[in-house]
C-alpha cells in the first residue's frame, strides 16, 4: 500500500508538472496570437523612424488578431479570420504584415516572411505621388517623412538606379511611371465596381484580380477589351480590401510604390512601441529607444 501511495503522488506530481507547463505553453503562445508579438527591424528601410535591431512590439488588438483557420498554405494559399479589434488602420499606421508577392509573381501567403512599413492609403482611397511625395485624395494631412521625400525629389534620376526608378507597381518598366511621380491609383475596397477600360488598369490590378477570381487576366489590343480566362470583362466587382505602404526612406524602400497592394489578410498587426534596441553591429544597446511610442494617438 505504501509502495502504491508513493506511485500515486509521483504520478500526480508530474501531471502537475506537465498541467502547469502545458498552461504556460499556451498562456505565451495564445498571448502572442492574440494579443501581441514581437518583431526585430532587419533594414532602415523604416529609417529614421524605426532602425535595424529594433525589437518592436506588434499589437494585434487594434486591427484585430488573425486566426489562421487552415494550415495548408499550398500555392501560397492563406486561410483566416480576424477578431474584432478596437479600431480600423489609421493613415501614418506601421503595420506588419506578409510580404504579399510570392516567387511567381502573384499574390501568395508566405510564413514568416513579413515586412513593415507605413500606411499611405486605406481601401477605396486614390493615392498619387507628386514630387515624390504620397497625396492621397481623403486625406489632407502629412504622410510618411516629408524630410526624406524632399531628398528624393532632389536627388537627380541618372543617380537612380533605373530599375528602382521605373519598375512602378507591377515590377517591371510598362507603365511609364517613376518613382517620383506616380499618376492617381484607385486602392480597391470590398464591393466597389472598377471599369475595366484601360490596358494599364489590367496591369496595376492584375495581381488582386487573379488572386481574387484564380481566372488569368489580359488586355486584348485588338478589340480594346480586358479578358478573365479569354471572356470579356468589362467591370470588376472586388471581394476584398487592400492597403498601400511605403516605407520613411523614400528612397530605399521596397514598397507598395513597386509592388503594388497589400491584401487586408495578409497584414498581422499595427506597430505600437519599441520594446528594446541593439545596435546590428556593435551590439550595444540603445536605451534612449527602449518604449519608443509609435501609434497614431487613439
Amino acid at each position: 500500500m505504501k509502495a502504491w501511495n508513493i506511485v500515486c503522488k509521483s504520478v500526480y506530481a508530474l501531471c502537475a508538472v506537465w498541467g502547469v507547463v502545458i498552461l504556460v505553453l499556451a498562456v505565451h503562445y495564445g498571448w502572442r496570437a492574440l494579443m501581441a508579438d514581437t518583431f526585430i527591424i532587419p533594414s532602415d528601410s523604416m529609417s529614421p523612424t524605426l532602425l535595424p535591431g529594433d525589437k518592436v512590439r506588434v499589437d494585434k488588438t487594434i486591427f484585430g488578431a488573425r486566426l489562421y483557420t487552415s494550415l495548408d498554405f499550398t500555392d501560397g494559399r492563406m486561410e483566416s479570420v480576424r477578431t474584432r479589434g478596437r479600431r480600423g488602420l489609421r493613415y501614418n499606421d506601421i503595420v506588419v504584415f506578409n510580404y504579399p508577392v510570392n516567387d511567381k509573381g502573384r499574390i501568395g501567403f508566405k510564413m514568416n516572411y513579413v515586412y513593415v512599413k507605413r500606411v499611405v492609403a486605406l481601401p477605396g482611397d486614390t493615392i498619387s505621388f507628386v514630387h515624390s511625395r504620397p497625396v492621397n485624395s481623403r486625406y489632407k494631412g502629412v504622410l510618411g517623412l516629408p524630410e526624406a521625400q524632399r531628398r528624393l525629389e532632389e536627388t537627380p534620376d541618372s543617380l537612380i538606379p533605373w530599375y528602382a526608378m521605373r519598375n512602378i507597381l507591377v515590377e517591371w518598366d510598362v507603365l511609364g511611371y517613376t518613382i517620383k511621380n506616380i499618376p492617381p491609383v484607385y486602392v480597391p475596397r470590398r464591393g466597389d465596381i472598377l471599369r475595366m477600360d484601360d490596358w494599364r488598369k489590367v496591369e496595376i490590378y492584375r495581381r488582386t484580380i487573379e488572386w481574387e477570381t484564380g481566372r488569368r487576366l489580359t488586355w486584348d489590343r485588338e478589340h480594346g477589351q480586358c479578358l478573365s480566362d479569354g471572356r470579356p470583362m468589362p467591370y470588376y466587382h472586388f471581394q476584398k480590401n487592400y492597403y498601400f505602404v511605403c516605407g520613411d526612406m523614400a528612397y530605399g524602400s521596397k514598397d507598395s510604390r513597386y509592388w503594388g497592394f497589400v491584401p487586408e489578410e495578409y497584414i498581422v498587426g499595427v506597430v505600437d512601441r519599441v520594446v528594446e534596441s541593439h545596435h546590428p553591429a556593435t551590439g550595444r544597446e540603445r536605451k534612449e529607444r527602449r518604449g519608443l511610442k509609435l501609434t497614431v494617438d487613439e
